[in-house]
C-alpha cells in the first residue's frame, strides 16, 4: 500500500439524536455534543480494507487538486466523510470507483446510472410521487427534478452517498433497476455492514438524513409493496418520515406500521380491498398507529404531532 495523500483533518461536531420515550419527543430537548475526527476514523478505513480477508487494493489517497478537478469536471463536492477517506487511501478493487485511473465517461457513466434507473422505473410506471404532480409516465418531468436533486455519488457496486447537504452523515443508498432503498444510516455503517468491521463509532447517526428529492423517492418506494392505493401510500409516506423523525429507527416505524394495535401483524382489516384501502380505511389506519404510539408510551399530544394531526380535534 502507498502512502497516503496529505489529509484535512477535519474535525466535526455532531449531536447524538435522542431516543423516543414516554416524554416529549417534541419538546426542545438539550443534546450532548460529540467531537471526533473524521481522520482518524478514514485512517481505520483504508487499514481495514487493506487487511481484511476482502485484500482490496488501496492506492495513494486523492491530492486536493486531483479531488478538486473531479468536482469541477462532474459539477459535485465529494461530502466531508467520503473526502476524507478518498484522500487517506484510494479503494480500487473491482466494483469500487477509480477516481484517478477511469476516463471522464466511465465516471459520468457511473454518476448517471441513478438517475438513468430512476428514469426507467418512472417510465415503466412503477415509479412517481405526488409532489411531481399528476400522476401520469412522463419521464420528462423527472428528468427536470433529478438534474436539480443533490448528485449521488457511487462508493461500491450500487450503493451511492449524496453530495448535498455537504456535511458528513449523509445516508447511502442503494440503488438498482426495480428500487431505490436507504442501505445505511451513514458511511460508517455501511462500511461496518459491507466489510465486516467490528463495531461502529459511538458518534455515528443511528437515523438517515432526510435528503432533498431522494428521500421522498425512498419513502414512496418503502410504502409500495406492503401498503397500497394512491392515497394511502402518500399518508403513510409522511406518517413513515414524521415517526423516523421522530428519532425511531426503520425497521420499529415498519414494524409499528404492520401491526393492528394489539400486537398482532395486520392481514386484513375494515374497508380492506385487493386493491388496499379506501378512504375510511386511511382513517382507520392512522387510528390503529396512534394505538400503536399510545401503547408505546407516547402522549397524545405527541402521537398527535408526529401523526400530524395538530389541530384536528
Amino acid at each position: 500500500m502507498a502512502p497516503s495523500a496529505p489529509t484535512n483533518h477535519h474535525t466535526i461536531i455532531s449531536k447524538l439524536p435522542p431516543k423516543p420515550n414516554s416524554k416529549s419527543t417534541t419538546a426542545a430537548a438539550k443534546q450532548p455534543l460529540v467531537c471526533f475526527s473524521v481522520a482518524a476514523y478514514a485512517k481505520s478505513v483504508v487499514k481495514h480494507l487493506h487487511s481484511s480477508p476482502h485484500n482490496i487494493p488501496i492506492e495513494q489517497g486523492l491530492t486536493d487538486q486531483e479531488l478538486a478537478s473531479l468536482e469541477a469536471a462532474f459539477d459535485f463536492t465529494f461530502p466531508p466523510d467520503l473526502r476524507t477517506i478518498l484522500q487517506e487511501g484510494l479503494p480500487v478493487g473491482p466494483a469500487f470507483p477509480n477516481w484517478r485511473s477511469s476516463s471522464h465517461q466511465q465516471l459520468r457513466i457511473l454518476l448517471s446510472l441513478p438517475s438513468r434507473s430512476l428514469l426507467r422505473q418512472v417510465s415503466n410506471g412503477t415509479l412517481w410521487c405526488k409532489s411531481w404532480g399528476p400522476k401520469r409516465c412522463d419521464a420528462d418531468v423527472a428528468n427536470q427534478l433529478v438534474m436539480k436533486a443533490p448528485v449521488l455519488v457511487p462508493i461500491y457496486r450500487n450503493c451511492y452517498v449524496p453530495s448535498r447537504p455537504n456535511v458528513a452523515g449523509n445516508p447511502v443508498l442503494y440503488i438498482d433497476a426495480e428500487r431505490v432503498r436507504v442501505l445505511s444510516c451513514d458511511i460508517t455503517r455501511f462500511f461496518c455492514q459491507e466489510f465486516g468491521f467490528v463495531h461502529v463509532p459511538a458518534w455515528a447517526p443511528k437515523a438517515a438524513r432526510r435528503i432533498e428529492f431522494w428521500s421522498e423517492v425512498v419513502g414512496r418506494e418503502e410504502t409500495r409493496g406492503w401498503w397500497s392505493g394512491e392515497d394511502l401510500a402518500e399518508c403513510l409516506e409522511e406518517v413513515f418520515w414524521r415517526l423516523r423523525e421522530g428519532g425511531w429507527k426503520e425497521e420499529e416505524v415498519k414494524e409499528m406500521m404492520m401491526m393492528d394495535g394489539c400486537g398482532e401483524k395486520v392481514r386484513s382489516g375494515p374497508h380492506m380491498t385487493g386493491d388496499g384501502y379506501d378512504e375510511v380505511g386511511v382513517g382507520w389506519r392512522v387510528k390503529v398507529l396512534s394505538m400503536v404510539l399510545l401503547r408505546g408510551g407516547w402522549t397524545k399530544e405527541d402521537a398527535m404531532d408526529s401523526l400530524g394531526l395538530e389541530g384536528t380535534g
